[in-house]
Formats: C-alpha cells, structure tokens, sequence
C-alpha cells in the first residue's frame, strides 16, 4: 500500500509541479507566506477579538495557542522521525531515492529557498490548516470559505517544488487532529457561546 501511495504521490508532484508560469512563481510565492504563523496570527487574533466576546478572549487566545504549539511540535516531531526527502533530493540522480526512479526522471521547478530535507509532513500546511480549522468550527457559516487559502497554500508547497501533495495532506490532518478538541475545549469551557461581543 505505501509504496503504490509513494508512486503516486511522484506522479502528482510532476504533474502540478511541470505546470508552471512566471505569473504563478509570483502568484504563488506570495501566497505560500499566508501558511508563516507570524503571517496568519495577527489574523487570528483580529478574527477572535472581533468574533469573541470580550471575557473570553483571553480564553480563546490561550486554548488555541496551546493547541496550535501542540499541533506544530507534533508536525516537527513527525519531520524529524520521518526524514521524508524533499523532491529537489528525491529526484536527484544521486538523490537517496534515485534507485526508484530510473525510469522517471524529472527535473523539479523550484522556486525560493533550495530545500531537500524533513519533507513530511508540510509546516506551511499545518500551520495555515489550524487557522483555518479554528475559525471554521468555532463560527461556521462563511469563515468555512478559508479552506479555499488554505488549499491554495498547499497547492503553492507543491507547484513551488518543496513538498509533495502527501506532504501537505499529512500537515492538514495533524491540524485537524489537534483543532477539532481544541474547538470542543474551549466550546466546552466557555459554555459554548458563539455570539459575537
């Protein structure tokens, strides 16, 4: 099963990432930065201080910090134990996954910083998706509409050469594995008041 999920995976990244144009290095260079926490916090909390009622701000901030730190230790930690190589590495000729690809060899349209290590899971992706995740569960309605940046920075992980799309799926689902209870905490907490201030 892993290996058919890896070959897969190779041939997703080449097919979004040899679909490039200087419009979209651009485009999604600039996009990629929503996924930096130092880009997406000062959002959240605009967001919450906004939506929130004033008591339980404070409330708000402090649970969600604690489940998004949880969320990118974690993410750091699966990087770390995981040693996944990036695909400027992996397509390498001498690249530690050459012999698996000598019969496709491709040659990756990198954009940015030259990256080749702790590919799995995506921390642009983890970060962005427990955002979004956050905002989504806790008022619902058009907050929902944010999974379209989020996916739009994934998507720009790959076409920007540095991760693959299982990359990006791996950061998601971490997010959501630490978001969902996160909501529910503080829902449970605060008595669930979903009323803005």
């Amino acid at each position: 099963m892993l290996p058919f999920l890896l070959q897969l995976d190779d041939k997703l990244f080449c097919q979004i990432n040899s679909h490039h144009s200087l419009f979209f290095d651009y485009f999604f260079s600039l996009i990629t930065w929503l996924g930096n926490g130092w880009i997406i916090t000062p959002i959240l909390l605009f967001i919450a201080f906004l939506k929130i009622p004033k008591n339980k701000v404070l409330l708000f901030i402090t649970i969600c910090a604690i489940g998004m730190i949880l969320s990118g230790l974690t993410n750091s930690c699966v990087k770390d134990q995981i040693q996944r190589p990036r695909p400027l590495l992996h397509f390498a000729t001498n690249g530690p996954d050459a012999a698996r690809n000598t019969k496709q060899c491709f040659i990756v349209h990198s954009v940015g910083p030259k990256l080749y290590q702790r590919s799995f899971p995506s921390g642009h992706s983890n970060t962005v998706f427990c955002a979004v995740m956050i905002v989504a569960f806790m008022f619902g309605n058009w907050f929902w509409i944010g999974f379209v940046p989020a996916l739009l920075v994934a998507y720009s992980r790959v076409y920007l050469g540095v991760h693959f799309p299982l990359d990006t799926a791996g950061g998601a689902a971490i997010a959501l594995l630490f978001m969902l209870p996160t909501v529910l905490i503080y829902k449970r907490i605060s008595g669930g008041n979903r009323d803005p201030k």
